[in-house]
């Protein structure tokens, strides 16, 4: 009977291949928990693995990310309206303001703004049960209506009263509710669940809308839309060309500010921040001096408070 025949046999037998199946699984058990126990085993960390190793065990772990974006795919056709929106409207008319508007008439302007913001800062600041916050928020926003012409001028902060910005989303935030989903609204960029809901109350408390016509709403909103896009645009197209994916790098930029924020409102960093701090906004085979860069973008010169 020939070798060939006689493996044949053997193998045919479920028990002899079930035994032989249990002691390879055995020895594979105890040859492993032997070279663990013996240091002379262990390779130097320089031989255990080589770059494109390292690489994909970094690409496995970014895979798993700490930001909620369970519509990720919707959210993405939304930046790519907002991205052909910016580009071929509100770019142009950014550009267009820069250029006929000086520096000092710019910055005028957007102290107008920040002051049509004081009266949601104060009512936020008296839902959180912060009376001095509140109480210096009105009498800034008095000082610079009065004698800073509407804002124009800001007489408050030489005075000893410094802006403490407050909004709803924060409001909530403070009282425990989480952030929701990540949301790239149409139009207005990205957000959350929460600050969604908090900037939809917050325009209930603006005082133009309760002055001005419908028509005088859409100019002022269109106007601090420009001149918030004139104030970030650089940053935002630094952010665009240095990263492999813009989607993911802006919502790591928003993600950081508005934690950043937060942290800022409640005395300390926030369980988001903490676990997502180190988390690459685009691909981790970037080189490290590029992500940091980008990380360092990730703050309000980029993302405007919401």
């Amino acid at each position: 009977m020939g070798p060939s025949i006689v493996i044949a046999i053997v193998l045919r037998g479920k028990r002899i291949r079930a035994a032989c199946f249990g002691a390879l699984s055995l020895w594979t058990v105890v040859a492993t928990r032997a070279a663990a126990q013996d240091p002379s085993l262990v390779p130097p960390p320089s031989a255990q693995g080589s770059d494109d190793d390292l690489l994909a065990e970094l690409n496995a772990a970014d895979e798993v990310s700490s930001y909620p974006d369970p519509i990720e795919p919707a959210n993405r056709v939304s930046l790519g309206f907002n991205e052909q929106l910016d580009r071929f409207v509100i770019a142009p008319l950014s550009r267009g303001y820069s250029a006929v508007m000086p520096d000092q008439a710019e910055f005028a302007v957007r102290r107008v703004f920040s002051n049509l913001s004081e009266p949601i800062s104060f009512v936020n600041h008296t839902l959180r049960l912060e009376p001095r916050l509140a109480g210096e928020t009105l009498a800034r926003f008095g000082l610079n209506t009065i004698g800073g012409i509407g804002g124009l001028i800001d007489v408050a902060t030489p005075a000893g009263l410094p802006e403490y910005h407050a909004d709803f989303g924060g409001t909530l935030h403070r009282y425990g509710t989480p952030s929701g989903p990540y949301l790239v609204v149409p139009v207005l960029g990205p957000s959350t669940a929460r600050d969604a809901v908090g900037g939809a109350v917050d325009g209930l408390l603006s005082p133009q809308r309760y002055l001005l016509s419908g028509a005088g709403q859409i100019v002022i909103g269109t106007g601090n839309g420009i001149s918030a896009r004139s104030e970030h645009g650089q940053s935002l197209s630094a952010l665009r060309e240095s990263s492999v994916d813009f989607y993911a790098a802006l919502r790591t930029a928003y993600f950081l500010n508005r934690e950043s924020e937060l942290a800022g409102a409640s005395g300390g960093p926030s369980e988001t921040l903490r676990s997502s701090a180190e988390t690459s906004e685009s691909n981790p085979s970037r080189s490290s001096t590029a992500v940091d860069s980008a990380r360092r973008n990730a703050s309000s010169e980029i993302v405007p408070p919401r």
